[in-house]
């Protein structure tokens, strides 16, 4: 049994599908029912910072409510060695990824749950499981 389903969490969402849930597109509210059905839904503290920083007035209410019924997960220690871990050996062989990117990816690893995401290209962590939304 994978260990995410023990602790009751199905995935961590990342940023773009959680901005197509708030943008009302239905392949997004089909993929979060989904996935909703086989656990918990989480998502990290920095998709906060990132869904806050391109929201628009009259939006606060909605993306509130949507946030609050998932799981959040801080950044913490655990998490912040992990994403400098995984970030620093993406560098040592010429690669490049975002930090926000690379904190998503090591709280889904934390979390023993794959990553739900649209931006696949974003996430070449080799221990990472990134499962496409699909935009159906």
């Amino acid at each position: 049994m994978h260990s995410s389903r023990i602790k009751g969490i199905s995935c961590l969402i990342d940023t773009d599908i959680a901005i197509d849930f708030l943008r009302r597109r239905d392949y997004a509210r089909k993929l979060l029912e989904n996935w909703a059905d086989e656990g918990l839904l989480a998502i990290s503290t920095i998709t906060h910072f990132e869904i806050y920083q391109g929201m628009k007035t009259g939006e606060e209410q909605a993306t509130n409510a949507f946030l609050d019924g998932l799981l959040s997960v801080a950044v913490d220690i655990p998490v912040a060695r992990q994403a400098g871990r995984i970030l620093g050996d993406l560098r040592s062989k010429g690669m490049t990824a975002g930090i926000a990117d690379s904190i998503i990816a090591a709280t889904a690893l934390q979390l023993s749950a794959p990553l739900l995401t649209n931006n696949v290209e974003h996430y070449p962590f080799p221990d990472l499981t990134v499962v496409r939304g699909l935009k159906i």
